[in-house]
């Protein structure tokens, strides 16, 4: 086994795709964790967990499944942050608190969890280790409806920043970076595209974007993403928009 990709959030869209691009990496073994029912084959896991239960994060990277004849040629042992909710769309008065709180535990408080077991997980192993945020244009630009999603895919930017300054320090075999794949056909799209405007006002762009076949379909920017890794890498720290990549 040469590359070991941990996936999170792949029942569906990108997370789906990432993990079929990872598995069409010669010598690749990969972990997916999400909501749907576990299942092990000779190169892909399933670990059933909600990411809304941070406290089972431990457990479930408790239980990969590795023998140590698969640990010794590893050349990079990859973590990719995809899961993530969109709920609540609506100006902050109108949204359930509940789910205010759902939002940040999925993008943000998972994502950082994930890291701190990820990096114990791995720095044992040998090889590079990279850890890859999934982030969006809402990170840096406001969007109206969007308080909770854009708040977390910020802190998420700066959470990367700096586990990039802690791990130069502390373990130059790991890196971290956030990517932003761009607008992806996904069932996240079609989710804003049935927003009311009174939600979400940029409604609108997104339903001209889907009618002029604007959209970038899941499995070609999963590749992208998987393949830059495997040949360029990112820069430790970086921040990258997939579509500049690719042009």
């Amino acid at each position: 086994m040469r590359h070991l990709f941990l996936i999170t959030g792949t029942t569906r869209g990108i997370g789906k795709a990432l993990t079929q691009a990872a598995e069409d990496q010669p010598d690749s073994r990969v972990v997916t964790l999400s909501r749907a029912a576990a299942f092990s084959s000779v190169n892909v896991q399933n670990i059933q967990i909600d990411l809304n239960d941070t406290d089972r994060i431990a457990d479930a990277l408790a239980g990969i499944r590795l023998e140590a004849s698969d640990t010794v040629a590893i050349e990079s042992t990859i973590l990719i942050n995809n899961a993530g909710v969109l709920d609540p769309i609506a100006p902050i008065g109108d949204c359930d608190p509940n789910q205010l709180a759902g939002n940040i535990r999925v993008n943000l408080t998972a994502p950082l969890v994930l890291c701190h077991h990820f990096y114990h997980f791995a720095k044992a192993l040998p090889g590079s280790k990279w850890i890859v945020n999934i982030t969006s244009g809402a990170a840096q630009t406001p969007y109206y409806g969007w308080s909770a999603y854009g708040a977390a895919k910020a802190g998420l930017e700066m959470a990367t920043r700096a586990m990039a300054l802690e791990f130069s320090g502390l373990d130059p075999a790991f890196n971290v970076c956030a990517v932003a794949p761009g607008v992806v056909d996904t069932d996240m799209q079609t989710q804003i595209r049935a927003c009311r405007r009174e939600q979400f006002e940029q409604v609108d762009k997104f339903r001209r974007l889907d009618a002029s076949g604007g959209l970038v379909p899941a499995d070609q920017v999963a590749a992208a993403l998987i393949l830059r890794l495997m040949e360029k890498g990112f820069a430790n720290g970086g921040r990258y928009d997939l579509r500049e990549l690719t042009v």
